[in-house]
């Protein structure tokens, strides 16, 4: 797993960056799916607290409590074509 140079990882960030392999190993020592956790990291699905910390320590914090249960808050703006946007 990598941490995508030290930069805040959300689930939507980890989904895409990571293989299918490797999301369903972190789900399942989560005690979760990789449908559950696919529908967190791309839908926004709702996380319990309990979940946020077993995803956090199955990814060995490459996700974050915080980044999982407030991914809002961590999400890179992009523009229309999925490019991250210049910080004004």
């Amino acid at each position: 797993m990598h941490n995508l140079g030290g930069q805040t990882v959300t689930p939507n960030d980890f989904y895409y960056s990571h293989s299918k392999e490797v999301i369903k190993k972190v789900a399942a020592a989560a005690d979760t799916s990789f449908g559950n956790f696919k529908q967190i990291a791309i839908a926004n699905g709702n996380v319990s607290k309990a979940l946020a910390e077993r995803l956090a320590v199955a990814s060995q914090n490459v996700m974050t409590e915080l980044e999982i249960l407030y991914p809002e808050r961590y999400q890179k703006s992009v523009d229309r074509e999925g490019v991250p946007e210049k910080a004004a």
